[in-house]
This record gives structure tokens, sequence and C-alpha cells, in this order.
């Protein structure tokens, strides 16, 4: 990740890099990030719950801004919660949030307008919001999308010729929707006055570095201690890698698995995965089986499967549509390992959805 100043004209591959991949201190930083060590006033924050929002995400944004409040203090951030249509917002988990209509958030001034979201969005539409988020563009406001969040600002145009992220788990269903758009795997991407994250805990990630750049790191790492999050993640990590890193330390078996991931449209054969590792065919099938409990072939279509049944739930791809974008030449042979794998066929495990 790489914090991006630019012209609304210029290419993100143009995009000068004006900060280093571990945080958001820098050179010509936007003014939301820029220190408010002697800010008079407080950093206000909006939040847009679109329905079926993650708790998580939501917690993730709000939280870190109440224990800078309350280590400092001092009212360094104040906030106020907004929904498509008001009222009471359903979370993905069926917890609802008492929030305004997202028509009245441009009658305040804020700093920050974040989008969170997480279920639904990355296929519903969310007009009101798009429409109140162009407007604020408009005005340079700072917008931010957490997890598929990012789908909403897409939608409203303003992510057109801008870098961005979006949950591991959506990204394909992003790039089949959005191809034109600079889709990366960091945990979270500033270009301009955007700002889109993964969501989960990397928004909390996201709102440490907000707040270290703010008020300094002192007090980031304070908030961080308190949440027993031990230590700030970079911006650049990269969301896929670090999820792998969680359970395989072996760098042969991560190296083959990153091939993959970045190979499920037209598969890369087993012997160029050798190649490409260093290792003899015996050697990474025997690494594979002791780190991912399955030879490297039988992992390469889980993850293909995997995205596959991502791709059914989240898009309107036809089945054959689908199958092609996950590496499968022949219909049939799809189906058929898809119910041998997930007991259903494509089409059924779509209806059932």
């Amino acid at each position: 990740m790489t914090v991006t100043a630019r012209a609304r004209s210029q290419r993100p591959g143009n995009a000068p890099q004006v900060a280093d991949r571990g945080g958001l201190q820098g050179g010509l930083l936007p003014d939301f990030l820029k220190p408010r060590t002697n800010a008079k006033s407080p950093f206000r924050v909006a939040v847009i719950l679109v329905p079926g929002f993650a708790l998580m995400s939501f917690a993730s944004v709000i939280e870190p801004v109440r224990g800078a409040n309350r280590l400092s203090g001092a009212t360094f951030y104040e906030w106020e919660l907004f929904a498509p249509e008001g009222g009471m917002v359903e979370s993905n988990s069926g917890i609802t949030v008492a929030a305004a209509p997202v028509s009245t958030l441009e009658q305040s001034h804020f700093d920050l307008v974040v989008v969170c979201a997480a279920s639904h969005a990355e296929q519903r539409r969310f007009r009101t919001v798009e429409e109140v988020l162009r407007r604020l563009s408009r005005r340079n406001v700072a917008l931010a999308a957490v997890s598929t969040g990012s789908f909403v600002l897409a939608r409203a145009g303003l992510l057109d010729e801008r870098r961005c992220t979006v949950h591991w788990d959506y990204a394909d269903s992003f790039a089949e929707a959005f191809p034109d758009i600079a889709l990366c795997n960091d945990l979270f991407v500033v270009d301009g006055s955007i700002l889109t994250c993964a969501g989960a805990t990397a928004a909390l990630d996201m709102m440490l570095q907000l707040i270290g750049a703010h008020q300094g790191q002192d007090l980031a790492r304070q908030i961080s201690g308190q949440f027993l999050h031990g230590g700030i993640r970079a911006a650049a990590d990269d969301q896929r890698r670090m999820l792998l890193g969680m359970g395989v330390t072996n760098s042969v078996v991560q190296k083959a698995v990153s091939l993959m991931e970045a190979a499920i449209e037209e598969p890369v054969p087993l012997t160029e995965l050798t190649q490409r590792t260093g290792v003899s065919q015996r050697q990474l099938e025997r690494l594979c089986k002791r780190y991912l409990g399955a030879t490297p072939a039988q992992y390469y279509v889980q993850l293909r499967l995997e995205r596959a049944r991502r791709m059914l739930r989240q898009t309107d791809m036809s089945v054959a549509e689908v199958a092609i974008a996950c590496g499968f030449v022949s219909l049939s042979h799809f189906a058929k390992v898809y119910r041998r794998h997930y007991g259903l066929s494509p089409r059924e495990d779509r209806k059932a959805t």
C-alpha cells in the first residue's frame, strides 16, 4: 500500500509515492491525514451503515477513536451514524443500530465519511448513498469504504483511475464487476482523498494508523495495547499472504499457493510450479501434504472451487461463465467436481444461498 496524492486526471500507474509502505506519514498528505496536535476542533467522522454491515468492521472504526478520547482525556474525535433510510439498520448478524437518514449527512461538516458494509453491498445498489457520496466528493470531503463499501464507491464512480482494496472474499467479484479499477490486496489503501479498507480487524489497523498520523504513534500504540491488539499492522500487508501465514510458515508452500492464487482462470501446470518454487515434484507434494493436508493438485482444485462458489453467490454470472473463470474447460466436469466437494450442484448451491 502507498499513500497516493495526485490530480484526479492522473493514471494510477503514474501516481507519485509520498509515504513509506509501513504507515500513513509522508510528504504531500491529503488534509484528512495531516497532524492535528494543534487542532482546536475535533476530527468528525460520519459512518454510513449499509444494511448487512459487519459489526466487527463497524466496531473497528468506532472503538479506536473512542479509545483515543478516553486515553487522552480530550475530545479528539466525534462521530455520527447514518443509513440509507435512517432508523434501525440491521447488521449481518441480525443486531440493529439506530442511525439518521443519509440525506441529512450533508447538513453537517465532517472530515471523513466512512461507508461500512459487508453482506448485500456486492450485489445491491444503494442509490441514495451513492448520490450523497458524489456530492460530498465534489466538495472534497474525504471518503472511506470498509469491506464491501468499495462496491458502493465504485458504483458511485468514485474509484475510477484510483487504486483500492476490498475484503479478499469479494475480490474476484469486484474484479469481474469493475475490471478497469486497479484492485490490490493491501489491508487498506489511500489514494488522494479516498481511503478503502479490507474490513474486519484491518479497519482497526487503519484507524490506529489514522490516529497515529493525527496525534502521534504513542497514542496509537496505547490504544492498540488497550485492545490487546499487539503491533499495528502496516497498510501494505497482503490480505491473502497474511491469511496463509497464520498456519503455513514454509516459504516454498507459500510461494506455491501464491502462484496458484494468481492463476485461477488458467491453472499453472504442476511442472511449472515445481520449477518456479525450485524444488522437485516429490518434495513439493510432500511439503503440501504436510502444511496443507493435500497434494498441490488437490489444493489447487480447492482454491478454484472456493473462487467459483464466491462468484456464484456474489455475481449474476452464468454457471458456464463461472466455470471458465475458474479454469474448468468442461461444464460437466465443473458440475461433477463441485457436487463432490460441496454436496450440491453449482445451480443448487446458488439457489440455496
